[in-house]
């Protein structure tokens, strides 16, 4: 049985995550946690950043057709929360299988198999824990499964920025070949700490084109589908100050 694994970010072209650098990269400076905090209530502060600055909102890119070079199996489950730690708990037993998956392909802007100093090696993981965003692959690496991490078309190299996983690993940017696998089940995280809030309306309309025959939402896990409308906030915002100024 083979997973696979999208998450939200992919789609969205950030510098830190070796996108072109531009004048506004300062705008993307993000500190991220997997809090309601970050997943929620700082896009508006970020969204004046933007309106301030006079620059255009960023938006995702490519997913409209992304699904369409997969195969999945006629039962195939989607699975979908806000993270991807989630993902490090996914087994064929979800589906009534057993053992490891055969393989695990994670479609990416991070590899998400640890990262200093958070762990050394994978050793100190495996014996200190916990399964997080950063490092659930690693358990499935663990566990046996082969592992594979294609990074955006919009990422300009493989040295910017430089990658130490934990595990050997197979990672490339992605050609927008099919990896040759019927999938089994395929898990998506909106990323919410990383992806704004007002592409929340794009992340539903990927969902609803995923071919999988079930879907699954992992309970309790995505805050608010669609989160608060922060333009529309900001727009209500410069109203009543407008206002208060006359």
């Amino acid at each position: 049985m083979h997973l696979l694994v999208v998450d939200w970010d992919y789609f969205f072209p950030t510098p830190t995550a070796g996108a072109p650098v531009a004048e506004d990269a300062h705008l993307y400076a993000w500190p991220v946690a997997e809090d309601a905090v970050h997943v929620e209530m700082i896009w508006l502060r970020r969204v004046r950043a933007f309106l301030k600055a006079g620059v255009s909102l960023p938006y995702c890119e490519g997913f409209f057709d992304f699904w369409d070079r997969f195969g999945f199996s006629s039962d195939a489950t989607l699975f979908y929360a806000d993270s991807n730690a989630w993902a490090g708990q996914l087994f064929p037993s979800n589906l009534g299988g057993t053992g490891p998956w055969e393989s695990v392909h994670l479609y990416d802007a991070h590899h998400d198999c640890g990262y200093p100093p958070n762990h050394r090696t994978f050793e100190e993981w495996t014996a200190k824990g916990p399964i997080s965003a950063e490092n659930w692959l690693l358990a499935h690496y663990w566990h046996g499964s082969k592992v594979y991490v294609r990074f955006p078309p919009w990422r300009e190299s493989m040295t910017r920025p430089a990658e130490r996983p934990l595990i050997p690993v197979t990672m490339t940017i992605d050609d927008g070949r099919p990896p040759g696998v019927v999938f089994d089940a395929v898990f998506v995280c909106r990323s919410g700490a990383w992806v704004p809030s007002w592409c929340d309306e794009q992340f539903g309309a990927f969902l609803a084109r995923c071919p999988a025959a079930r879907r699954v939402e992992i309970p309790q896990n995505l805050w608010n589908q669609p989160r608060p409308d922060v333009l529309r906030m900001a727009g209500l915002e410069r109203r009543v100050k407008g206002a208060r100024q006359r």
